[in-house]
């Protein structure tokens, strides 16, 4: 499957989203540590902030 990487310094969730829109990405994939309760809700999760606002689709690979 041919695919494309960037490495982009910025506000991660924010650049990831305004990159895919520019670029007509067709999917994001994303890792996950699979932070759960308090720690997601302290920490943030860059991942579900794309998730929650991507227009396309976000494949998410849970590591371990």
């Amino acid at each position: 499957v041919p695919f494309e990487s960037k490495v982009i310094e910025g506000h991660p969730a924010d650049d990831i989203l305004k990159f895919a829109a520019e670029n007509k990405v067709n999917l994001i994939v994303m890792g996950s540590i699979g932070a759960r309760g308090l720690a997601r809700f302290l920490l943030g999760s860059v991942t579900e902030k794309v998730v929650r606002n991507s227009k396309v689709p976000v494949l998410v690979v849970h590591g371990e």
